[in-house]
This record gives C-alpha cells, structure tokens and sequence, in this order.
C-alpha cells in the first residue's frame, strides 16, 4: 500500500541515491536489464536518519560479475569478498562537495551479492537480523516499494534486533558480534533469541580478521563491558580469544581481568581521575603521534616519538585491561613460606599479546605494538607507587621508555590497582606527582636545550648510540640544576666525555 509513510522513505532513498552522483548514473548503466535491489543496513540506516557511506545491493544474476562491470565503469578495484556466497566489494572515491577542484574525495563502499534466478525473498531471508532484511528495487527512473517479509521495520523503529531466521548464526556465526557491534553502535536491544543461538555455534572457523574487526569496534564502543562478559557466559570468548581458556577457569584471575577491563571502560567512557589531565588526555586519546608536552623533532633527539597510525586506542587500552594478567597461569610460584608468586608474567604475557594482535585479530603493527607494551608495562606505576623513594631520574625514565603510551600504562596500573584491592589513593597521588614533574620539565626544556647534538657534533663525535645517553644525561643534569648554561654543559662534557662516550665512534 502507497501511504504517505511509504512516499516518504522512497523520496529519501530515491534522493540518497541520486546524491551519489556518476557512481548512480553508472549503477544504472550496469544494471540495464538486470533486477537490482538496495538491502540491508543501508535501508536501515536511512530510516534512523543516518548518512549512509556503505550502499548493500542484491542483483538477479551473478553479483561478481554485476561488480566487476561496475567497478570497469567507474574505475575503481574490485575486492572479492566470497566466491561461493558471490559477494564482492567496490571502494568508489566519491568527490567532496566544494567548488574547489581540491575539495577531496570521501570513499563510499558498494557491495553486491547476486541472487541468482531466484526472487528477492531469498535473499531477505538470508540475511541476518530483521533490521538489515529490508529492501527496495533501483528502477530506471527511481525506486520501488519498500519490501519487508519479516517485520523489520518494526523493529528498527522499536530500536531492536532479531534473528531473520532460527538458522541465522548456523549460517554465519560471526552474526552473533555483529550484533553486539550493532547494538553498541546504535543503541540497538538485543532479542535474547540471538544468545540463544549463539550457544549452539562456535567461532573456533571464524577468518581472523572477521574477528579482529567486529571485536576492534565492539570495545571501543562504550558499555562492551557487558557483553564481554557475556561472550564469556555463552563459551564464545574462549573460541575468539584461546589463550585466555586458562585464565578464564580461574575464577580469581578471570573475575581481576574482567573488573580490571570494566574500570578502563568507566574512566575512558565517563568523567574521572583521570579527565582532569589536560593536555595529557587529548594528546593520548584524540590525537596521534607526539603528545602535546614532546619537544619539537630535532636531529639530536632521537627520543622524539614517531607517530602513531593506530586508531582504537580506547578499545586497545581496554583489550589490554583484559589480557594484562595473560601468563599468570603459567608462571604461578608458591614458595616454601606459601606465598604465591607470578614472576615474570608481564613479560611473557607481552610475548602472548603480541601473537593474539599479529595472528588472532590481524591487528595493525601499530595496535599489536600498542597492545604488547600496555601489558609488558603494567606492573611499572605499581612499583614507582610503592618505592621507598620516587625520585625526579625515575619519574623521567618512567617517561622517555614508554613514550606515547606511558598515559595509558597510567590508566591500567590504575584499573589494575582498583580491581586487586579498591584502594587507588596511593596511585592517585603518584600519578598527580609524575605528571606535575612532567609540565614542569617540558616547559623548561621548552625554553633552551643547553647543549644539543650539534655541540655534540661540533666536538668531533659521530651520531650514533651513545647520543641517546649523554644527551639524557646533561638533560637531566640541566633540569636538576647543575647545569645553567651552554658553557658549563660543554665543559662537563669535555670532563666526562671518555666515561659518557664509550664505544662511541670518533
């Protein structure tokens, strides 16, 4: 039935279509005799008001073949995404509104599926939620009627998913982290038929980076706590994460980790401690590369951070909450008083992070990088916390090893500490000491570096390794006061030269 209501979505689409320009005037060339139909989570979308930037087609016929004629004609690369479900991906750069010719281009996704001679129905109900089962043919001169079998129109404006069809996740069972990435993204509820399902499939054939890229948006999102511990609950976690099984059957180690990943969520997601640190907090969270206090790349100062192409770093931060206690099974001690021990726990579970970032989601370099050192890192606030005697040396260390990510190890010594005993003033104070040094410092070395690499060049040394340490050293001198000018940081040089320069080429 044509109801004003039904206008008015076919207007939209129709509009949305249209406002893809050259890549809608060559869709309709390829299209030519052929039924083609835009589906799923587009529809979706723009029935939330949602811009969508993915475009989902079902085509009579062969969808590889509809693709590759598409992408011939609007020149762009086709991806294969699978042969026997005949799926396949063009990536068009569609040009940025703007009189400029140098307005840019934005990326729009179009994935095609074919249905073969069979009708739309078909393919509707193979697809995995009622949310994402709608769908409207492309015409020559506009768009059909909306079709909706399985009432999922209803369920969109309820904010709900649920299953197309009792074998949805036999078919895919990666549906069941869609649905928690959906749900988190939209604020979508999720029907309890879905976990229902789930527990009767295993993600264990699941392609990694499937995995890796559900799960990446999943704990960046806000609120994943919850259906982490749920994965947990319906056995799936262990499929998606194996070297967590041992941890995950000790309770006291599984319910640390799982508090531990809850208190990294709060304070990332919400007003804490830690959102009176700023620059410090934009710098880790918003911004990559240097932190905002980095001195300018010099040269002679190899310890200026490289930038960083990871996004996630909320997500990643959390993942490392989880897995930080990784290796404590395995490196478990009693000794003879009856003390239990874990000694180098962190170490190894840096090595077992790393593996899980390379091999088990497909992470960046950068993320597995970002990953391995939040967990290598993790007993290092504890320890500064807990010394007899924090001293200015150490507070610098602390900083110039860990780099962009020493924000970061802060928040999870910190969710560490909180999970373990509640008590987080010791750290709080430690934290609020170190960051203080931090400013300070920055801002002198702001002012003047005394002595540079060039002095260092200008005596006849070579750059090389051992840069690194005398510059940190008269650094450390200039800001403890011992050195006040260039004068007196050359003439120490020139006292302590042979020591700070050995095995250094001149």
């Amino acid at each position: 039935m044509d109801c004003p209501q039904n206008r008015n979505v076919k207007t939209t689409i129709e509009k949305t279509l249209r406002g893809l320009g050259r890549a809608y005037e060559r869709l309709l060339e390829a299209k030519a005799d052929r039924r083609l139909f835009l589906v799923g989570g587009t529809i979706r979308d723009i029935l939330l008001g949602r811009e969508p930037t993915d475009f989902d087609f079902a085509v009579s016929g062969s969808g590889l073949e509809f693709a590759a004629a598409f992408a011939r004609k609007v020149r762009s690369s086709l991806v294969v995404l699978s042969e026997p479900d005949d799926e396949a991906r063009v990536v068009y750069r569609k040009p940025n509104p703007g009189d400029s010719p140098r307005s840019g281009t934005v990326p729009v996704t179009f994935d095609f599926n074919g249905f073969g001679d069979r009708t739309i129905n078909t393919d509707i109900m193979r697809r995995d939620f009622t949310a994402n089962a709608l769908a409207m043919e492309v015409l020559r001169d506009g768009v059909g009627e909306l079709v909706d079998i399985v009432g999922g129109r209803k369920d969109i404006a309820d904010r709900l998913l649920r299953p197309v069809s009792a074998d949805s996740l036999k078919l895919d069972p990666l549906r069941l982290l869609r649905a928690i990435r959906i749900g988190l993204e939209l604020d979508f509820r999720i029907d309890e038929t879905v976990f229902d399902l789930a527990r009767a499939v295993t993600l264990i054939e699941t392609a990694p980076e499937r995995i890796g890229s559900e799960l990446l948006r999943i704990i960046e999102s806000p609120g994943s706590y919850t259906y982490i511990r749920k994965l947990f609950e319906l056995g799936r976690l262990s499929d998606i994460l194996p070297e967590l099984v041992p941890l995950l059957e000790d309770e006291d180690l599984r319910e640390h980790s799982l508090r531990t990943y809850f208190k990294v969520e709060e304070i990332v997601s919400s007003e804490s401690f830690f959102s009176r640190f700023e620059p410090e907090w934009t710098a880790y969270f918003d911004q990559w590369g240097a932190t905002a206090d980095s001195p300018e790349p010099e040269p002679e100062n190899p310890r200026t951070p490289e930038p960083s192409p990871s996004p996630f770093r909320r997500g990643l931060l959390k993942l490392a909450g989880l897995l930080h206690d990784l290796a404590k099974p395995e490196t478990r001690f009693i000794n003879t008083e009856g003390e239990v021990h874990f000694y180098g726990h962190d170490s190894l579970g840096a090595r077992a992070a790393s593996r899980i970032g390379r091999d088990r989601l497909r992470l960046s370099r950068a993320q597995t990088a970002m990953l391995s050192t939040l967990v290598a890192e993790h007993m290092r606030l504890h320890l500064l916390a807990t010394a007899p005697d924090l001293t200015d040396r150490a507070v610098r260390r602390f900083f110039r090893d860990l780099g962009e990510e020493a924000f970061g190890i802060m928040i999870l010594c910190f969710s560490d500490g909180w999970a373990t005993a509640g008590r987080t003033g010791h750290l709080e104070d430690t934290i609020t000491r170190m960051i203080d040094q931090r400013r300070a410092e920055a801002a002198k070395l702001k002012v003047k570096r005394f002595v540079t690499g060039y002095d260092l060049i200008a005596l006849g040394m070579k750059p090389g390794p051992a840069f690194k340490v005398i510059l940190q050293e008269l650094e450390d001198l200039q800001l403890e006061g011992v050195i006040t000018s260039t004068e007196q940081g050359l003439e120490y040089l020139k006292t302590h030269l042979p020591a700070l320069s050995a095995g250094n080429s001149q």
